[in-house]
């Protein structure tokens, strides 16, 4: 009989699991090589990633960063990738129904000049709650607004003479990613005809035509389902704090 060498080294056959491992390493080393080298990475962040190469960038990245526009936080990236033609509606009443009511909706380089009236339109932000402002400021900041849309009567009524604006809105914007609505009015002899809805509607629709698709506003408690109403939504669920800049912070000196 041979006896065997204790010395020499025992040749093992590999067990079926090591290979399985084995060749699950080498499948996933072939398909980092053979993927194209990207500039940005796999998890899309239109904020944080920033191509560092933009040579290098794929089809899938360019695309991204075409409809990223920047916008802070997922639901807006989201949303700035959609046509904004895609979120126009139908008015829920036309110029024909207020007409009948004597009213009439203008945008600012269409209303007549009487009826930019700016006392009388700080007059209507009293008569609904709304701080007083000067009236020189209040004109500078309708002049500089993206939009502003005013209500005005078309004859004379018990609630109001012919021209007297009713109702108001404004809305700022830099043009692109972002606008907001501010300054929403009704005068109370007017309210509950339509009339909010009809500036929101209109306001709104005029924004989306200049393919801008992130709309906001702050609102008041009493109103906040009137504007659910119009498909606005809680901008922040998660916790966050609103914040504006004092010069002077302290109530002290």
């Amino acid at each position: 009989s041979t006896r065997r060498d204790m010395s020499a080294p025992v040749a093992r056959l590999p067990s079926p699991a090591s290979t399985s491992t084995r060749g699950r390493h080498r499948a996933r080393a072939r398909r980092r090589r053979a993927a194209p080298s990207r500039a940005f990475p796999a998890k899309w962040n239109p904020f944080l990633n920033v191509p560092d190469a933009p040579n290098r960038m794929t089809e899938a990245d360019r695309r991204r960063a075409d409809d990223s526009d920047g916008v802070l936080g997922a639901l807006d990236a989201s949303r700035a990738t959609r046509k904004a033609e895609t979120l126009r509606r139908e008015l829920s009443r036309p110029d024909a129904y207020f007409a009948e009511m004597g009213l009439r909706f203008d945008f600012d380089d269409a209303v007549a000049a009487p009826s930019r009236d700016f006392e009388r339109l700080n007059a209507l932000f009293v008569s609904v709650g709304f701080s007083s402002r000067a009236c020189d400021k209040l004109q500078k900041a309708v002049d500089n607004s993206y939009l502003a849309l005013w209500v005005t009567t078309t004859r004379d009524s018990r609630f109001a003479k012919e021209g007297e604006v009713v109702g108001f809105a404004r809305a700022t914007s830099d043009g692109t990613f972002h606008a907001t609505v501010w300054d929403v009015v009704v005068s109370p002899a007017w309210q509950r005809h339509g009339i909010g809805q009809g500036l929101m509607e209109r306001i709104v629709d005029k924004i989306l035509e200049e393919d801008i698709c992130n709309v906001g506003l702050y609102s008041e408690n009493k109103v906040v389902g009137l504007y659910e109403r119009l498909g606005f939504r809680q901008k922040c669920p998660e916790l966050s704090t609103a914040m504006q800049f004092r010069a002077n912070s302290s109530p002290y000196g």
